[in-house]
């Protein structure tokens, strides 16, 4: 991957936008742009990070790290700066961003980074200028779609390792701790989110939060089992869902977990380059109203929030929403992530994840969608 030339576009973006200079934290940005290998992840981002990566008007980029950070060089073309000390970070920025006024940061940290610009620069105006990394990242290159679909290929096959340990007396816990062992066995650099197995007894009380079955106690018949699980393989991250019945279901189990698989393919079906994201959730709540399923969907998912793109990061613009602004292009990979939830019941969902084609859209998870019944 080419991140020079990575990081020449996000320096025309800075420069259109009327800022003097750029300060990424830790973050999907900065590993994105910068190449470097470093854990992190969005919910322990951390409030002052030991690497950053500087842009400044004239100035070729920069990335400065902390002297005990665990975060090492490995392309040639950036200049990498190790600091000892607050006071020596200080002298560096105003060295580098003194002649200008108008600065971005990343939103990690974003706190942390205004102080330190504005002490090293006191009459420095700061923005949140997360987006204009996130605008760069919005449409994959092809390097990018390999190893998105290198890391969908194994998540799929995790999940069929997976589904041979579903029996009764299983619990939750284990299944979540053989998830994270399967894709460390497999080569995953981590889990891209804690793993889970959620089980709903039919037949429960039926209550607001449907995640009452106690994680320590084991599978029994009739239960739904919805699974929601992702790895980080090259830098790049996956995020999947299927859902099983332990036991025969009943005939409106079933037909959920179908209808609901029936109006996810419906979907993907109807993606393509120029479909108006907000319209994503009106084709998929359509088919499923037709289906009888409609308001199952609407229960658990009363916003519309249907999935999300992905990428270095997780969850990565756009969001898909009803009110969401925007079309599809070639080369987003989105995830769609629809569930069906009745109280007492079942909670089911689906997830995959879904390469914008030039024609069309293809799915590269591609586990099973008809396997619903477990003995």
């Amino acid at each position: 991957m080419d991140f020079a030339v990575r990081r020449e576009q996000l320096q025309q973006a800075m420069l259109q936008n009327n800022l003097d200079g750029l300060v990424y934290g830790l973050g999907a940005n900065l590993q994105y742009f910068s190449g470097l290998s470093f854990e992190w992840s969005r919910e322990h981002e951390p409030e002052e990070p030991q690497c950053l990566l500087v842009l400044a008007r004239g100035e070729k980029p920069r990335v400065v790290v902390a002297w005990d950070s665990p975060v090492r060089p490995n392309d040639s073309d950036l200049e990498f700066l190790v600091v000892r000390s607050l006071g020596e970070l200080l002298t560096l920025l105003a060295k580098w961003l003194g002649t200008g006024k108008h600065f971005g940061t990343s939103r990690t940290a974003e706190s942390f980074l205004t102080s330190i610009i504005t002490s090293a620069i006191p009459e420095a105006q700061c923005v949140n200028a997360e987006w204009l990394g996130e605008e760069i990242r919005l449409v994959k290159s092809a390097e990018e779609i390999t190893r998105l679909r290198e890391v969908a290929v194994l998540t799929d096959k995790v999940m069929g390792e997976i589904v041979g340990y579903i029996k009764p007396g299983v619990t939750q816990l284990e299944l979540q701790q053989k998830l994270a062992e399967a894709g460390s066995r497999l080569g995953v650099q981590a889990v891209s989110f804690p793993p889970a197995a959620l089980y709903v007894k039919s037949g429960c009380e039926p209550l607001e939060n449907p995640f009452v079955y106690p994680q320590e106690e084991g599978l029994v018949a009739g239960t739904s089992i919805a699974f929601d699980f992702g790895f980080v393989l090259n830098g790049y991250c996956s995020d999947f869902g299927r859902s099983f019945y332990c036991g025969t279901p009943p005939e409106h189990i079933s037909g959920a977990y179908h209808a609901l698989q029936e109006a996810h393919c419906h979907l993907i079906s109807n993606m393509k380059p120029g479909l108006r994201i907000a319209e994503m959730y009106r084709i998929l709540i359509t088919k499923l109203d037709e289906l009888g399923y409609g308001d199952r969907l609407r229960a658990r998912l009363p916003d519309g929030t249907l999935g999300h793109q992905i990428g270095v990061d997780l969850h990565e613009n756009p969001w898909i929403r009803p009110t969401s602004e925007g079309v599809l292009k070639a080369g987003m990979v989105m995830c769609i992530e629809p569930k069906v939830w009745l109280p007492g019941e079942y909670y089911l969902r689906v997830e995959d994840m879904v390469l914008i084609t030039e024609s069309g859209a293809e799915s590269l998870t591609k586990f099973d969608r008809q396997l619903f019944e477990l003995g």
